[in-house]
């Protein structure tokens, strides 16, 4: 809907902050943010610069408490329709805000702007020797605040992890125009990550502390060539069994080597229909040649036809420059690309390649395929020409039913390109409704009047009609049947839980009475997948039990040691290590809702990232049932030890958790009646008064709940007695 009247009205006011030739309006000006790197197009009402961040929060202001809707935008890469108008209002045009405020190699940190080019980035740390992890395909063009906004990852991202894991500190403007500040190291649910991949939903980054990695002194680049795409996998899965993580692990069909023919010259047997690229690094050159020649020896077993070593840094250049510049040279081929981001667990690859090959040919499309073989994300590329009505409808749909593949292989319909409007409608395949209708409270939890980037990520219409759904849940044990209804029936009857798992982190003396929900007899492993390296384990088994068990496999979780449950050192967050391993929980809501957040799949970014907001939510958010975690074929984390809370005094529940504004709103979304832990919040559930420390200390309500709980035992045990 094109309203530019309703702009007009405020425009004077936000021209005295930015001033008025940072303000466009003219309908030329306006067609050239109508688009962005997906297929989709809207025309905004007016666009706006910025010289400033300090002018972002005064503007943001203006136009929520006008209802104009706005959405932040830098280079406009994303390939979801992530900044597209759907609703016309203003776009933030944050390109300008490019500078890189500090580099320091004390702390390992880099601190940015939203607009700072990753590539522009990368080449200051390499003065000092250092790198940033996440390197999409487009680092060339995109932003780290793109980057955020996406959870970005690329081909580094499977040592290293994706943006998510590679960020220290954020200072965000919520869509309110209120400036709050997050990091790892807060106390309570991980709100950080939260807002990362979020896709300007829930605001917008104004600066963001960047970990950054000193640069092995070693990087060496392989590449093998198979006759068919399921030995090259193979050849990826055996590379990762033997213990060995590349620092890269990328794939390409013959279809996309032969469209990047046109920019490079390719190295590779004619007859080759799959290509790796292994990318490897060390500190130690022995170490080095030692895994070049595992991974050799892996190649040559699983077929490889071609063998080879960049023996220099312009080799590892032209190697690269044909998996990078896959894209521009399909797009060479047609006026239009349409690039899926499916993902699999890395097992399921072969498979999913298989049949997404037979939806192309099917309908008789041209397509290469680019995979990330490590894990298993997968990168279609089809092209067509966007003036041809009919061709748009039939790539369109051979788009969804690749996703529709994914998802019945127990994958994803996003590993890194977000859902933006173009993947909104599979949002309804992947969730189940109630799940859907979870994102939308949260979305309205940070954004009342859903005017920041609107109508992205969850489906507008929800649809209930499910010819696909992974995620159901429903319990099959007595176990988790007793605890559900128990759960259904202190909701109705509005009576508050403490939720423990083995007790460790509350008085030991306190026995099970009726207000407490002990998870400890939830303590079997689920599903272990060998091929996949993921465990599935639920919520009460202790470490030390998990750990043993996945030993006899010979595989590891980077957990360390510790005395309490899988539940607990994730809802304590005992560990900062876990963000890096967790991919997925199943959780219940205080009103007995089961909902099932990731899974089996490496990366994931379809929809708002509840599984590591659960980090550190300490019971009060939901009962973790389960979690998956990946494993690794090597112990790395021997020497990893952690502080034992051992009283009440060291107990995490009890440190000084002062929830804010937006920890108050999502306690509502998924407790309202602060039936858990909630001492936590305090007794009132709305948000001015959750938390409120002028009705008592947390410390102080929690104890006093405790020694309740003591002296209806010991009365209860008199009464026995007589």
């Amino acid at each position: 809907m094109f309203k530019k009247k309703r702009f007009i009205a405020v425009e004077e006011k936000i021209a005295g902050i930015t001033g008025k030739n940072n303000i466009y309006s003219d309908d030329i000006e306006l067609m050239a943010y109508s688009y962005d790197a997906g297929i989709s197009k809207a025309i905004p009402e007016a666009v706006i610069s910025f010289d400033n961040i300090n002018q972002i929060a005064p503007v943001i202001k203006i136009l929520y408490q006008a209802r104009i809707p706005f959405l932040p935008r830098l280079a406009g890469t994303n390939l979801s329709g992530g900044t597209i108008p759907l609703k016309s209002g203003v776009i933030l045009n944050l390109s300008r805000l490019n500078k890189i405020y500090q580099i320091d190699t004390t702390n390992n940190i880099a601190v940015v702007e939203p607009g700072a080019v990753n590539i522009n980035l990368q080449k200051e740390l390499e003065k000092f020797g250092y790198f940033y992890a996440p390197d999409p395909s487009s680092q060339k063009v995109c932003t780290i605040g793109g980057n955020i906004g996406e959870n970005a990852g690329g081909p580094q991202c499977l040592k290293y992890g994706v943006t998510s894991n590679n960020i220290a500190k954020l200072q965000i403007i919520t869509p309110e125009g209120d400036e709050i500040t997050l990091s790892e190291n807060d106390i309570g649910p991980d709100l950080m990550s939260l807002f990362i991949g979020s896709e300007g939903t829930l605001g917008i980054a104004i600066k963001a502390w960047l970990k950054i990695i000193p640069k092995p002194k070693i990087i060496k680049t392989c590449t093998a060539a198979f006759l068919t795409i399921e030995d090259s996998i193979n050849a990826a899965t055996k590379i990762i069994e033997a213990g060995i993580m590349p620092r890269a692990l990328e794939a390409m069909d013959k279809t996309c080597v032969d469209a990047s023919k046109n920019i490079i010259k390719s190295p590779y047997p004619e007859e080759s229909e799959a290509m790796l690229i292994i990318e490897l690094d060390c500190d130690y050159e022995n170490k080095l040649e030692e895994e070049i020649q595992q991974v050799k020896h892996i190649c040559d077993n699983c077929f490889s036809n071609f063998f080879r070593i960049a023996n220099t840094e312009t080799e590892s250049e032209a190697l690269w420059a044909i998996r990078k510049g896959a894209y521009p040279a399909m797009a060479r081929l047609a006026p239009n690309v349409l690039v899926e981001d499916g993902v699999v667990p890395r097992p399921k690859l072969p498979e999913a390649l298989k049949k997404i090959k037979t939806v192309i040919n099917e309908y008789n499309l041209k397509a290469s395929i680019l995979f990330h073989a490590g894990d298993g994300n997968i990168h279609p590329n089809i092209i067509f020409d966007e003036r041809d009505i009919k061709k748009v409808k039939i790539v369109k749909k051979a788009g969804y039913e690749i996703l529709k593949i994914c998802i019945d292989l127990g994958g994803s319909i996003s590993g890194e390109h977000g859902i933006g409007i173009e993947k909104r409608v599979a949002m309804n395949w992947l969730y189940p409704t109630a799940t859907l209708e979870l994102f939308q409270k949260i979305k309205k939890s940070f954004d009342p009047e859903n005017l920041s980037n609107p109508d992205k990520i969850v489906p507008v219409s929800l649809d209930s009609r499910k010819t696909i759904s992974s995620k159901k849940y429903s319990p099959d044990n007595k176990i988790l049947t007793n605890l559900l209804n128990e759960v259904k029936s202190k909701y109705r009857e509005g009576v508050e839980s403490i939720i423990i798992g083995s007790n460790s982190n509350l008085n030991k003396n306190i026995k099970s009475k009726s207000n407490i929900l002990k998870l400890d007899e939830l303590s079997e492993i689920i599903d272990l997948d060998r091929e996949n390296f993921t465990v599935k384990a639920e919520a009460g088994i202790k470490i030390s039990r998990l750990k043993e068990l996945l030993k006899a496999s010979k595989l590891y979780p980077a957990l360390p040691d510790y005395k309490g449950t899988l539940g607990g050192l994730i809802a304590a967050n005992h560990f900062k290590g876990i963000k890096d391993i967790l991919l997925g929980i199943d959780i219940m809501t205080s009103n007995g809702e089961i909902h099932s957040f990731g899974g089996k799949t490496l990366k994931n970014v379809a929809g708002y990232d509840v599984v590591k907001l659960f980090i550190g939510s300490m019971g009060a958010y939901g009962i973790i049932l389960n979690a998956t975690i990946k494993l690794d074929s090597k112990n790395r984390l021997k020497d990893i030890k952690t502080k034992e809370p051992n009283t009440v005094e060291k107990n995490p529940f009890f440190f000084d958790f002062k929830p804010g504004k937006y920890q108050k709103r999502l306690k509502n979304v998924f407790d309202p009646k602060n039936l858990f832990n909630s001492w936590l919040y305090g007794d009132n559930q709305n948000e001015s008064e959750i938390g409120k420390e002028n009705i008592f200390s947390f410390k102080e309500y929690a104890l006093d709940k405790l020694h309740k709980q003591n002296e209806l035992f010991k009365l209860d045990g008199q009464n026995k007695n007589k």
